[in-house]
């Protein structure tokens, strides 16, 4: 039967998406309380209180039930980073459970005993979230007048202050959007698979800071040293050793005690015959890319381009990779297209797509898939990457044959790790 007053109609643009047409999920609900909560709190403000005595109650009830979905929808989150731990969380029933009490009880204990980073911002937001379960625990305070067994709510409040509300409660928004994109980013580190029973990406990337270089190891001072490690991370002999074998075979986490990681099948000699080849055969021109445009763009030049121009490039890209066809393997070309396209997140992303483009590269034509790497920008890419990759002499001995640092103003961010993400970014 259709519904006469929820329905489809004319203006298009009244028409509001919904279920699987719009596929909301917690946080979706929690933003539209939100919106309406502040709505409301506006027009009270910009009015000077106006039905400040009526608006009060729909205020409140929406900003009370946005932090309880936000808190749910972030036990859904945190559901994820358990799964990918291996760790089983308590039974919860988010469905019925409705006061925010226990609900914020269960996510700060449980995201806590995931990963301790989620304790500051816990106690960030703790205070301010007790104050609403303290004034309506099961989000019925202000949405009736009178509760179960007829007692009148709000005896001993008397007065809501509009502008504390709306500082509070915009606290709290800031607070529980940083504590979603914390859940979101740490979701992101745990699938890298860089973690132990104990420890996350982050504390054995500081784990590295208490290890002697690698090659002292053989020391007796090394038994002390990991003696005190086990001691401080509260943690077994077998998961020391997890955490340190992660940390060898790691990029970033190995060039902190002197292990150099070789790159995934290229060598020092291909990636440096690949750059002269480049140069020669395919963007001889490159460096004018990278002058100011006023420098670079002459109309004249561009009128002149003819099909001959366009032939004579043609046939050096083909003299290129001829010169290339000896070498191409499906692992030769997954190793270039992971330097070419891996962001600059995770030095694991890195081996990731390494692994996946070998797969792809047994059904593909790899002439063609390193025509379509060798663009303007595969030498910028390429030296980014070397760098995050932390195979620093390969990468600066690149930029002096070319004399790159005249070329990209962005080397020294390159070499300072500035264009990179940390392994400390997820401290809040």
């Amino acid at each position: 039967m259709k519904n006469h007053t929820f329905m489809n109609a004319e203006p298009n643009w009244a028409n509001a998406c919904v279920g699987d047409n719009g596929n909301p999920n917690y946080k979706e609900y929690s933003k539209g309380y939100s919106k309406a909560a502040n709505l409301l709190l506006n027009n009270v403000i910009d009015n000077r209180g106006d039905d400040v005595d009526l608006l009060i109650y729909p205020i409140c009830f929406n900003m009370r039930h946005s932090i309880e979905l936000r808190i749910k929808g972030a036990i859904n989150e945190i559901e994820k980073i358990s799964k990918i731990k291996g760790y089983l969380l308590p039974n919860f029933d988010l469905i019925t459970s409705h006061d925010i009490r226990n609900i914020w009880s269960y996510f700060k204990e449980n995201s806590n005993s995931l990963d301790s980073r989620f304790g500051i911002i816990n106690e960030k937001l703790n205070a301010t979230i007790l104050d609403i379960a303290n004034i309506d625990p099961t989000g019925q305070t202000f949405r009736y007048p009178e509760s179960n067994d007829d007692q009148k709510h709000l005896i001993e409040q008397d007065v809501i202050n509009c502008y504390i509300l709306k500082s509070r409660f915009k606290y709290l928004e800031d607070g529980l959007d940083s504590l979603i994109y914390l859940v979101d980013s740490l979701i992101d580190e745990y699938k890298l698979g860089t973690f132990t029973k104990n420890l996350s990406r982050q504390q054995i990337f500081e784990l590295t800071k208490h290890l002697p270089p690698y090659e002292q190891w053989n020391d007796n001072s090394f038994k002390t040293i990991k003696a005190e490690l086990r001691i401080r991370y509260k943690i077994s002999s077998n998961e020391l050793t997890k955490a340190i074998t992660n940390i060898k075979n790691h990029y970033e986490f190995g060039s902190q005690i002197g292990i150099k990681k070789p790159l995934a099948f290229l060598k020092d000699e291909d990636v440096l015959e690949l750059c002269e080849i480049w140069l020669k055969y395919f963007q001889p021109n490159f460096k004018d890319y990278y002058k100011p445009s006023s420098e670079t763009f002459d109309p004249d030049e561009y009128h002149h381009f003819s099909w001959e121009d366009y032939v004579r490039d043609l046939n050096l890209r083909k003299q290129g990779i001829d010169l290339l066809k000896y070498k191409l393997s499906p692992k030769y070309i997954a190793d270039l297209q992971a330097l070419y396209y891996f962001s600059y997140d995770y030095s694991e992303n890195y081996s990731n797509l390494y692994n996946i483009y070998c797969i792809e590269n047994k059904f593909t034509d790899l002439a063609e898939s390193i025509d379509d790497l060798f663009k303007m920008v595969f030498l910028e890419k390429l030296i980014k990457s070397l760098l995050f990759l932390n195979q620093t002499d390969l990468a600066e001995k690149i930029v002096q044959t070319y004399n790159l640092d005249t070329v990209f103003d962005f080397m020294p961010q390159a070499r300072a790790k500035q264009l990179f993400k940390h392994s400390e970014l997820m401290c809040y």
